[in-house]
């Protein structure tokens, strides 16, 4: 069996120890390096290094992990990367999975399971969670689905959002309550799993629901 070297990013030292007891000749597993913040890991991916697989943690001292995804992609680099955080926010898996992370497995996973999602991102195989996939999987097809998840009238909605008019506005407008305007952008954010109107807006134009 080929050993697995592993590049281990984390800032919690105790957490560190118990991967490196957890890890450390399992399975063909050997963590050949570690970073406690972004800045030591983008100096250790500018040196020679054999690196399989990158364990990476979201929250660091001096940035967020995605920071240390999108380095490495913009390197070219193919080194496979698996992040294990106890933050599942929707938005942040999702801007992971947009810059091609391999895996994504929760904090409080157990042993077996971190084994598991490392040798399968090993051998090219993307391992999430079960609830990290359905969230996943809930948030892109909503949003592939385009205008056809939407009513007539979270349409107008967003219609009126793209021309920068405000919920007030929207009110008069379309004759209806602002609460009720609340009411379907809260909604219309649900079904795209976004939480700014700018999110939605940006969005709208680049799938031609309304144009410039």
């Amino acid at each position: 069996m080929k050993t697995i070297n592993i590049l281990l990013i984390e800032d919690q030292l105790l957490t560190r120890m118990g991967m490196n007891l957890a890890l450390n000749g399992v399975d063909g597993c050997r963590i050949v390096a570690e970073a406690g913040s972004v800045q030591e890991a983008k100096k250790l991916f500018r040196q020679p290094l054999e690196v399989d697989v990158v364990l990476l943690d979201l929250m660091l001292p001096d940035g967020n992990g995605v920071e240390v995804v999108r380095f490495l992609r913009n390197r070219g680099s193919d080194i496979k990367t698996l992040v294990i955080s106890a933050d599942t926010n929707k938005e942040t898996i999702i801007q992971l999975v947009e810059l091609g992370i391999d895996g994504f497995i929760s904090k409080y996973a157990d042993a077996q399971t971190l084994l598991s999602a490392i040798h399968s991102v090993y051998n090219g195989i993307e391992f999430f969670g079960k609830d990290i996939s359905e969230l996943i999987n809930a948030v892109s097809t909503a949003r592939d689905l385009g205008k056809n998840i939407f009513t007539d009238r979270e349409l107008e909605i967003i219609r009126q959002c793209a021309k920068g008019m405000s919920v007030k506005q929207i009110s008069a407008c379309l004759n209806i309550s602002t609460r009720t305007v609340e009411t379907h952008k809260n909604n219309i954010f649900k079904k795209l799993g976004f939480n700014s109107t700018g999110e939605l807006v940006n969005w709208v134009f680049e799938k031609g629901i309304v144009h410039y």
